[in-house]
């Protein structure tokens, strides 16, 4: 009777840490400034964006709650080792993270472009017309928008900001002024149909070399609770990609209120 007993007592105490497991909320990592991937709306206090919607179905078909954790650029590897479980919106995958972190499977693929304003953009014909030395290329801090133009460019001056939001500012606060960033053509294809926009989408083919179709991808930490993770989230991927697509051309058609950012000159 005893030894019965017992063997209720565990069976109820693994099914309490069972249910435990999948109450435990799924901790994510995401900068919040990267529209329309991932977007924090000061005004409602959440986020939103294609990245946010797929990792809150993903984790609802898991039994779990989301707790995001906004993080920055420069910032990312820490946080994502340190406080969460999965990092989305945005991320690209390259050598450098793969030496910490494991991908999801490719969610959009990408090149990096060059966003100027509309009324700056005769100015630039080609990747030679950018890279003189009366033009200032600004890039965040972090990320890979800064080792790109660091990469590619000889003769312009490169400004690094502290945030996306803050290069967004300085092309919106001197759109006379000969300034390019080079970013996703993701962000340029959004940024660019803005109502209101004064930023130009000429970029998006722009013709540059040794530049290469990088993939968006999710990550999460290695070992084996992110590598589990990581397979899931990539097999629920495979059994949903109808609905990706659609949660994508959804997040292009939001509106996003703009993170009040300064320009630091």
């Amino acid at each position: 009777m005893r030894k019965t007993n017992k063997i209720i007592a565990l069976a109820l105490s693994l099914a309490s840490i069972s249910a435990y497991a999948l109450e435990k909320p799924l901790k994510v990592c995401t900068t919040g400034d990267y529209p329309p991937l991932t977007y924090y709306n000061a005004n409602t206090n959440q986020y939103q964006g294609f990245a946010i919607t797929a990792i809150e179905h993903f984790a609802y078909s898991q039994g779990r709650k989301v707790e995001f954790i906004k993080t920055t650029w420069p910032d990312l590897n820490h946080d994502l080792v340190n406080k969460c479980d999965i990092a989305v919106g945005g991320i690209t995958k390259n050598a450098k993270r793969a030496k910490l972190f494991v991908f999801s499977q490719a969610l959009e693929q990408n090149q990096k472009a060059p966003i100027v304003s509309k009324v700056n953009e005769k100015y630039f014909k080609s990747f030679n017309d950018i890279d003189q030395k009366n033009v200032t290329v600004i890039e965040n801090k972090g990320g890979t928008n800064e080792p790109f133009a660091k990469s590619h460019i000889h003769q312009a001056e490169i400004m690094i900001v502290p945030s996306n939001e803050a290069a967004y500012a300085c092309l919106n606060k001197y759109p006379n002024k000969k300034l390019v960033m080079f970013t996703d053509k993701i962000e340029i294809q959004y940024r660019s149909l803005m109502k209101g926009s004064i930023l130009s989408q000429f970029g998006i083919d722009f013709t540059i070399t040794n530049n290469p179709v990088t993939e968006k991808v999710f990550m999460a930490n290695k070992g084996a609770v992110g590598k589990k993770l990581i397979t899931e989230f990539d097999q629920y991927y495979q059994q949903h990609k109808s609905e990706f697509k659609l949660w994508y051309n959804k997040a292009l058609e939001l509106s996003y209120p703009e993170v009040k950012a300064s320009c630091p000159f």
